[in-house]
């Protein structure tokens, strides 16, 4: 190594040590550093430049092109108001904020124009409506938009509710089962596995159930024959059962527990199907039996725990081998909470804050091959935490590159590496990370987090290929992530990658393959004719009536009261008569005036074929006569001398069209004189003799 490369190595493993400078995290985007691949026990013995290359390979498997899986969703109103139904609620705060803070602004700006309010002098008096005072405008204002916010818990720069996602895999009965929301419905589709690693959905021996509200999150567990499901919605937990009949399935809703306060995160149990566990944005965590009306135990996750709360985000999942153990995950550190005591104090905390830059916090979860461990997921990093060491709990480290917060964490196992899928809310924003695992204690990661192709790529290259798909359909494609899963099939040989954006649209690709693929490959090229019969399917849709939408507020009572103004209204019709009466418009003139009218650049016009004279024609002539006599004049009487040096020429003829616009087209149905028509189509021409042009010399 030269002293070069070895100062450079030097100063990159000094930087790796230590947190970035606050300076560096405010000037820079520090998502986009080379992802880091750090391990608390690294398998190398002597640190050098090979050995870390060695750290950073690249991935060793190719992804072919996603496809879609189902029909194409029909478009609601608010996709069709160009907003996307993930957004929603982040774009209604936004508005809202907005509008606050230029009214505070203004506030600021003129506060020495107010009266200073003091909340003592506040009197509130009692009516039939509740309660009200007499407030400044501005308080008043303020306070209608205070009521309008919609969910006055959420606060955030992406929608925490979609955390764990819409979208999940289950085997029944050896039937490969998908569970997702369509178009209002909970929906358990039989799918199976064909030839050149396509999926194919059995919708008639699937089975669906009505949504009440929008499906955040699905969680499923299957105990002997019996599989539970779990649809967590917004104000509401529904628990459903899922069983086979004659190779059907068979989805019927059993319980629903409501709640007055969000709901932020559930899970089922791993080994009762009767027990779940839920948690609301205030951080009351609770314990159910759907066979009791009230809960078995219940806290507040936020007592005597030393860390602080940013928001109302929480996750809550069940311990894997221990029933009586519960994991819950803020945005700063992980506890393992026991159910057989008060749920408001973790008995074992794991704090990876060290291992983080200081503008991260933790955002998804995911379990481990090992239960003792589990990966955590924050704004730039990903993390293997061991709960047998909680001081030092950070196993392994990554940087996964995302530039929004990942909030879906997909994990599959494939002989000695586990398949980690990290998702953001963003379109295209997913990464891969390899974890391989040499025995139960060891493991480490060789490859780079990787980015798999999503299904606008696919657009691209069927565009490319001459097929002419809808261009609009990639505005279709850039919304929102709303789930994802990985499938591992022996039978498909290889692993699969399922994801569905916020409207239904369900795409799937294989992220194993270990041959080399390019645009032109078979399989790449089934997934352009797959999409392409999406398109045709999408087209037979009846086209969707797009709603109107207010875009901006104009106060037209000025307008209002001077057209209503009857006063306004007499003056009005008296100046319109009065202009009527003496108006002569100069436009009417009669066909004789028109007719005397003289051409002055007529005879500069015509005199590139030598027409100086004008021909006297008689009245009572025909209009074949009138047009011989123009053409006559037309005609030179002059021989024309062609000198002997040049070449003989020959005319070449040239047809031509005269170019009329509509506006310049006569109206000739009036008129019946067929002299006066032939004088307005004609131009006036007079025989005589030709007066020659004197040269000037």
């Amino acid at each position: 190594m030269s002293e070069t490369e070895s100062k450079a190595f030097k100063r990159a493993e000094s930087n790796l040590l230590n947190k970035l400078s606050t300076e560096f995290l405010k000037n820079y985007l520090h998502h986009v550093m080379p992802g880091y691949n750090l391990s608390k026990s690294p398998c190398i013995e002597e640190w050098n430049e090979e050995s870390a290359i060695g750290l950073f390979q690249e991935f060793p498997y190719n992804c072919d092109l996603p496809k879609p899986l189902l029909p194409p969703a029909t478009l609601s109103r608010t996709v069709l108001s160009e907003e996307d139904p993930a957004l929603q609620l982040l774009t209604t705060k936004n508005h809202l904020k907005d509008d606050i803070n230029r009214i505070i602004n203004y506030y600021d700006r003129h506060k020495t124009e107010f009266n200073k309010l003091h909340k003592k002098s506040i009197r509130w008096k009692r009516g039939g409506n509740g309660y009200n005072a007499n407030v400044p405008r501005y308080i008043a204002d303020i306070a209608e938009l205070l009521d309008m916010d919609p969910d006055p818990y959420f606060e955030g720069t992406y929608n925490w509710y979609h955390t764990g996602g819409s979208l999940n895999y289950t085997q029944l009965n050896n039937l490969d089962v998908l569970l997702f929301p369509f178009m209002g419905d909970l929906v358990a589709a039989h799918i199976t596995p064909m030839e050149n690693f396509i999926w194919k959905p059995l919708l008639q021996n699937s089975a669906k159930s009505k949504l009440h509200d929008v499906l955040y999150e699905i969680r499923q567990n299957k105990i002997d024959d019996t599989c539970r499901i779990l649809g967590r919605h917004k104000g509401q937990c529904t628990l459903y059962t899922l069983s086979t009949s004659e190779s059907h399935l068979l989805l019927k809703e059993i319980h629903t527990q409501a709640s007055k306060v969000s709901y932020v995160s559930a899970d089922l149990s791993l080994t009762d199907v009767n027990y779940h566990c839920t948690l609301n944005v205030e951080g009351i965590l609770s314990l159910w039996d759907i066979n009791n009306s009230n809960y078995i135990s219940s806290g507040s996750v936020l007592q005597n725990n030393a860390t602080h709360r940013r928001d109302g985000w929480g996750c809550v999942r069940f311990q894997e081998t221990d029933p009586n153990v519960l994991i819950y995950v803020d945005r700063c550190c992980l506890h393992y909470l026991d159910t057989r005591i008060a749920l408001n104090h973790a008995c074992i905390t794991l704090c990876p804050k060290f291992n983080l830059e200081n503008c991260e916090s933790l955002s998804v979860e995911a379990p481990s091959r090992y239960n003792y461990r589990r990966y955590l997921g924050s704004y730039h990093s990903f993390l293997l935490c061991d709960n047998r060491s909680p001081t030092q709990c950070v196993e392994q480290k990554w940087t996964h590159q995302l530039k929004d917060t990942p909030l879906l964490a997909a994990v599959t196992n494939s002989n000695d590496k586990e398949i980690i899928v990290l998702s953001t809310q963003k379109a295209g924003e997913n990464r891969i990370i390899l974890n391989t695992w040499m025995d139960e204690e060891k493991s480490h990661s060789f490859n780079l987090p990787f980015t798999p192709p999503y299904i606008a790529e696919t657009l691209n290259e069927s565009q490319l290929q001459g097929m002419c798909l809808n261009p609009y359909l990639r505005s279709r494609f850039e919304l929102c992530n709303a789930g994802s899963t990985l499938i591992t099939n022996v039978q498909a040989e290889g692993t699969f990658y399922f994801t569905q954006n916020s409207i239904g649209d369900i795409f799937y690709q294989c992220i194993s393959h270990e041959n080399a693929l390019d645009k032109y490959s078979p399989i790449n090229g089934k997934a352009c004719y797959a999409l392409s019969i999406w398109e045709k399917a999408l087209l037979t849709q009846p086209e969707p009536l797009v709603p109107l939408t207010l875009t901006d507020k104009c106060n037209m009572q000025y307008i209002y009261d001077n057209l209503t103004n009857k006063t306004f209204e007499s003056r009005l019709k008296s100046t319109e008569e009065y202009i009527n009466n003496d108006f002569d418009p100069s436009w009417k003139q009669s066909l004789a005036q028109l007719g005397s009218y003289i051409d002055l650049l007529a005879p500069e016009l015509l005199a590139a074929w030598e027409i100086r004279e004008e021909v006297s024609v008689p009245v009572g002539a025909g209009p074949h006569q009138k047009v011989l006599n123009w053409l006559e004049s037309s005609t030179s009487n002059h021989p024309v001398t062609q000198s002997q040096d040049e070449p003989e020429y020959i005319p070449t003829p040239i047809n031509t069209q005269d170019l009329v616009s509509v506006s310049q087209e006569q109206n000739l149905t009036n008129i019946e004189d067929s002299n006066v028509l032939q004088e307005m189509l004609l131009p006036k021409v007079k025989l005589g003799k030709t007066r020659k042009r004197k040269r000037v010399k």
